[in-house]
């Protein structure tokens, strides 16, 4: 009787896998037909602004083990948090969910398998592995593959930057006024942040620096509008790794790709972390001390080092 509920539920979450899968586009797609062409015309470069206020804004981007922009793993939270304490004078916006062209979190309805989505954050909050683990990794990993896909991408990363564009504004940002915005990306959220980078230096007037953590991300054209991409990777990330396989263009002998004339003229900087992984309790924000000092830790000097 266990065997046959087990293989029942697993057959259901290959099926939602499966139609996920197929339907990752479509959610893109939709989003572009609501479009009106007033919220189109909105691309256009502000006017210039200089008695806005220059504070510094860091965007953090989560993984893909995200739900939402208000749902963030407890090792994420305490990062954030930290990065408050380092950097008081800044504003950090962390409540973005970046894999969906409109911002909507996975629990909300009337998305498509919300009640399989809010099923997972409850697994999540008690701490326990599950399937539905897999199934929102994989999900959203569609997504990224979206943004990197040269037929999907430019739409999906217009939203993206949409959605980026409105977490700032509402927490003080100036368009125009040529304020700094940094953009932390874990993982796919990486790809994500540089895909919008074009639409986000037209709209805020801005110059955008994008801080990969871990990141899994194609050689985009976005990579042209990044003032600098610092690209960090743990030297044990295997995760990072099948990034660098999966989009061809990021391989040394496509010398003239986008990843490899940002390398060429100085834009895109490599940073290996020892000792490190992707996730877990080695990954980035892993807490556990090593030699006195957690990974957690060594991450946030790191990047503060860059910011």
């Amino acid at each position: 009787m266990i065997s046959d509920v087990l293989l029942v539920a697993f057959g259901l979450g290959l099926f939602a896998l499966i139609l996920t899968a197929a339907l990752s586009p479509l959610e893109t797609l939709s989003w572009w037909a609501g479009w009106t062409e007033e919220e189109l015309d909105e691309t256009s470069p502000p006017p210039p602004n200089p008695d806005g206020r220059r504070r510094r804004y860091i965007v953090y981007l989560s993984g893909v083990a995200s739900l939402s922009g208000e749902f963030l793993l407890p090792r994420e939270k305490a990062f954030i948090r930290r990065l408050h304490q380092k950097f008081p004078d800044a504003v950090i916006v962390s409540d973005v969910f970046p894999y969906s062209p409109n911002g909507m979190p996975l629990l909300e309805s009337p998305r498509l398998f919300d009640r399989i989505w809010r099923r997972a954050q409850m697994l999540k909050l008690r701490e326990r592995q599950s399937l539905f683990h897999t199934l929102i990794n994989l999900r959203n990993i569609f997504q990224v593959m979206v943004s990197a896909d040269h037929r999907y991408g430019p739409i999906f990363n217009q939203g993206a930057a949409s959605v980026i564009e409105n977490a700032l504004i509402e927490d003080g940002y100036v368009r125009g006024s040529g304020a700094p915005v940094i953009i932390i990306g874990y993982s796919g959220g990486a790809q994500v942040a540089v895909g919008a980078a074009p639409f986000l230096k037209a709209r805020l007037g801005a110059d955008i620096d994008v801080i990969s953590l871990g990141g899994v991300l194609a050689s985009d054209p976005g990579l042209n509008y990044v003032r600098q991409l610092h690209h960090l990777t743990g030297d044990r990330d295997r995760i990072e790794r099948v990034g660098a396989v999966l989009f061809p263009d990021r391989w040394k002998v496509l010398a003239y790709s986008d990843w490899n004339a940002g390398k060429k003229d100085g834009r895109i900087h490599i940073h290996r972390l020892p000792r490190m992984s992707h996730a877990g309790v080695k990954g980035y924000f892993g807490r556990p001390p090593v030699n006195g000092v957690s990974n957690a830790e060594r991450t946030l000097e790191k990047i503060a080092e860059l910011i």
